[in-house]
């Protein structure tokens, strides 16, 4: 018998969300102390430097282990391990050199990129991230083969790696830096070959090296990650017995098996950069956009930001300040719902590729509408929720930059409806590839990014809008992919989900939660500070959530099934009447 972990899609979601929501606890005491320290205008070069890593990056943390979990899922299904174990050889040698060409264009094209976005100073930025593409290549090696096993321990524990990595050295890094620069400039002497007059400006000429210095910590985290998965799998190997591979047949030619991984893996990588190219749109965008809006009218821009703009600040510099404060704190709290929902595409995709791969339609249909309505369960009261309580959410993680997140309120309130639809999208886009269609998230991303571009590109230059039209455009893109994705799905698997049970019910629990947590805030205001008040606030709003899904019958039996021990807890539910 085998002696590895072989998880159920539940199972291996838990993990993996455990793992994320540690990974994100960690990112926020990261980034947010970060923005604290380097503000608005120095998270805008780090997150232009994100936005140039992040679609590149996406080929070997979202595409790459795809393309081999999908192999290897449905190799075990039907026993051959033997070419398991050599798809492992073929895929690290493939991103072994997806790695080094990943590495090559980054760096030789970190110029042109920076000017072309209009933003020069996150030039060292980009050249400090670069080296992180050819680690991530080689740890997506190892991530897509443990998920294939279904066994999503590595991938968990690789991502903590990162995390806890990240946070001390690109901590370390931007300190540093700051003092670097400021002891140059109290010493009299210019500021990294540059003049300074005042402390002011000496701050605002250290801000890129600064950034460069925190992003510094993404590389070596990225190393941290790579290095543990390999030395894992060094010491406990992947729980393929000698046994099985004595009973398994011959495997496939190595160039039949890398002839199809690169066939799957294409579609699939493109589709794994497609999935940030509305984050690519908003870079490319937005501060151009925002620079022809100024020119129609700087002073209609100064009557909304002129008081929260930092002293000394020209209007040449207002762009890449606005879309500092969009990125560094509205996308980053607007972020953390899909990071969670990303974990069912992961957990997913093996479980549905097993039952696609056997014909097994009872199995499909239970898989596809558990995925579904878990993804809603979590994705709808987190978006509805960011829609009611933005605002005091953002006083409480950034309250050293009030200005910032004064501008970034608004912003998130229609960025907490954009993230119940791409929560949505990446299980759907997952089941797709599953299923052996991974060219149509492409193609829906493609029309979505369209939508989204010509949105930026009109709304964004309005004056009276300017940076307001990057969410609502990334709203309508994710609307479009969601509902055609859907239906792409059920046409394709002959799958149609229960609209009740997996959509409405979350809708209506997550709508009573988002109410709790909105009258609650208000009622607390009355006698608490704001920051207890949002405490206190979304305690009420989860607790509500938690009860108004026992007492709808939201969750099923075959939910509780999934999980560690579900029969236990089914039973205890059932002589309850809680679920149904």
């Amino acid at each position: 018998m085998p002696n590895r972990p072989k998880q159920s899609f539940l199972h291996g979601a838990i993990i993996l969300m455990a793992a994320t929501i540690i990974v994100k606890l960690i990112g926020a005491v990261f980034k947010i102390p970060l923005t604290n320290l380097i503000g608005g205008e120095g998270m805008g070069y780090f997150t232009t430097a994100y936005g140039l890593f992040n679609p590149i990056y996406a080929l070997s943390i979202a595409g790459l282990p795809v393309a081999v979990a999908k192999m290897v899922a449905e190799n075990a299904a039907i026993r051959r391990y033997k070419d398991i174990r050599r798809i492992m050889r073929i895929s690290t040698a493939l991103f072994l050199g997806t790695g080094l060409v990943g590495l090559t264009l980054m760096i030789f094209g970190s110029g042109l990129f920076v000017r072309a976005v209009g933003n020069p100073g996150a030039f060292w930025s980009v050249v400090a991230i670069s080296p992180a593409i050819f680690f991530g290549c080689m740890t997506s090696a190892y991530r897509g083969y443990y998920q294939g096993l279904r066994n999503m321990y590595p991938t968990a524990a690789s991502q903590i790696v990162e995390a806890v990595c990240k946070l001390t050295a690109g901590m370390l890094g931007a300190y540093l830096m700051m003092q670097w620069g400021l002891n140059q400039f109290k010493g009299g002497g210019k500021v990294f070959g540059q003049a300074a007059a005042t402390l002011a400006e000496a701050q605002s000429v250290t801000l890129p090296y600064a950034a460069a210095g925190a992003i510094f910590g993404v590389t070596l985290s990225t190393f941290a990650g790579m290095f543990y998965l390999w030395l894992r799998h060094k010491r406990k190997g992947d729980g393929i017995t000698p046994e099985e591979l004595e009973a398994a047949p011959e495997p496939r030619p190595a160039n039949q098996l890398r002839r199809r991984l690169i066939k799957l893996a294409i579609p699939v990588c493109l589709g794994a950069v497609v999935v940030n190219l509305t984050s690519m749109i908003d870079l490319a965008s937005v501060m151009n956009r925002l620079d022809t809006a100024i020119a129609r009218d700087s002073g209609a821009l100064l009557a909304m930001y002129g008081h929260l703009i930092p002293a000394g600040m020209t209007l040449d510099q207002l762009p890449n300040f606005l879309f500092g404060s969009y990125q560094a704190l509205s996308i980053t709290i607007f972020n953390l719902v899909p990071a969670l929902t990303t974990t069912f595409g992961v957990s997913a995709l093996p479980a549905v590729a097993t039952a696609w791969a056997t014909r097994s339609m009872k199995d499909l249909q239970r898989n596809v509408e558990v995925v579904l309505r878990i993804t809603c369960l979590v994705a709808i009261p987190a978006g509805l929720g960011l829609f009611a309580l933005g605002g005091p959410i953002l006083h409480l993680l950034f309250s050293a930059r009030a200005a910032e997140a004064i501008i970034a309120t608004p912003l998130l309130r229609t960025l907490g409806i954009a993230a119940i639809f791409v929560a949505v999208a990446t299980p759907v886009n997952s089941m797709l590839q599953a299923v052996g269609r991974p060219d149509l998230p492409v193609k829906l991303m493609v029309v979505g990014g369209i939508v989204k571009l010509g949105i930026n590109f009109f709304l964004v230059a309005i004056p009276s809008i300017n940076i307001h039209g990057a969410p609502i455009g990334t709203v309508l893109c994710y609307l479009i992919i969601v509902l055609v994705g859907i239906v792409c799905l059920c046409r394709t698997t002959g799958v149609v989900p229960r609209v009740g049970s997996v959509f409405l019910k979350p809708l209506i629990a997550g709508g009573i939660c988002a109410t709790a947590g909105w009258a609650s805030y208000g009622l607390f205001r009355m006698g608490l500070s704001g920051s207890m008040s949002t405490i206190a606030s979304i305690a009420v709003a989860g607790v509500v959530y938690v009860l108004a899904l026992f007492l709808i019958h939201a969750i099923t039996k075959d939910d509780i099934l999934m999980l560690p021990k579900g029969e236990k807890i089914a039973k205890l539910l059932e002589k309850r009447g809680l679920i149904g």
